[in-house]
């Protein structure tokens, strides 16, 4: 029998290539808010303090998993660790950046029922799932709207074409260009700004931007031809 939800895919490969099958898939979780609480003396219940906006603590998945194959245990071993992407059948389109956080019992399988059930723990970390292969966007107009479909905020990679002095402004909120020759990449994954191999950080000065849900408003100053962006939607 053929059970079409009965995987996950780690780092691009499907656990049912290594004779792994997903008894129990994990359900959609929301991250817990990072908060703080106190007590006001007189008055009662607690008052809420947020970390700030979209602040979250890691989130935990675990899939519950056995094994149809343990001659394949050695090659699980070797696949299933360290940090990577995972994709969950229950939530098809898009992935988690994560890391197994458990010790797998692969032990007591070989020493008992192969059939024997286990979980696997992912820690992901931010706590948001992304969408895959977003489309890219193309902007060649200043005061563009750009909607977020996600439900956080995202953190693009912005290709700027032109030369010379510019001025990126995405939300409000200025990014200074000086000097540029041909183009300059502002990634806000990674907080940096570069062309190509060479970083070009001296030439930015401002927050890197990001893409709040919902519309973003996105202008320019200077000699700037076009904009493309890989937005990096997610969601919670």
């Amino acid at each position: 029998m053929i059970f079409l939800n009965d995987w996950f895919e780690w780092n691009g490969m499907r656990c049912t290539l290594y004779g792994i099958h997903v008894s129990e898939q994990p359900p959609v979780t929301i991250p817990k808010e990072r908060s703080k609480q106190t007590s006001i003396p007189g008055r009662p219940g607690s008052l809420t303090t947020l970390e700030g906006d979209d602040v979250y603590d890691d989130l935990t998945l675990t899939a519950t998993c056995w094994i149809s194959d343990p001659a394949q245990i050695p090659a699980i071993a070797g696949w299933l660790k360290g940090s990577g992407t995972v994709t969950f059948a229950n939530r098809p389109g898009g992935f988690y950046h994560a890391r197994v956080s458990n010790q797998i019992p692969f032990e007591k399988i070989l020493r008992g029922n192969p059939h024997r059930s286990f979980a696997v723990n992912f820690r992901c970390s931010p706590p948001f799932w992304y969408v895959s292969n977003p489309v890219e966007v193309t902007i060649t107009t200043s005061s563009y709207v750009l909607v977020n479909p996600g439900s956080v905020f995202s953190e693009p990679i912005i290709h700027v074409y032109g030369s010379g002095d510019m001025t990126l402004i995405v939300n409000g909120s200025f990014v200074e260009l000086e000097g540029v020759e041909d183009s300059i990449t502002l990634n806000s994954v990674i907080q940096e700004a570069y062309q190509g191999e060479t970083l070009l950080n001296e030439k930015m000065d401002g927050e890197y931007p990001m893409l709040k849900p919902g519309n973003n408003l996105i202008s320019w100053t200077g000699d700037i031809s076009r904009l493309v962006i890989a937005p990096n939607w997610r969601y919670l």
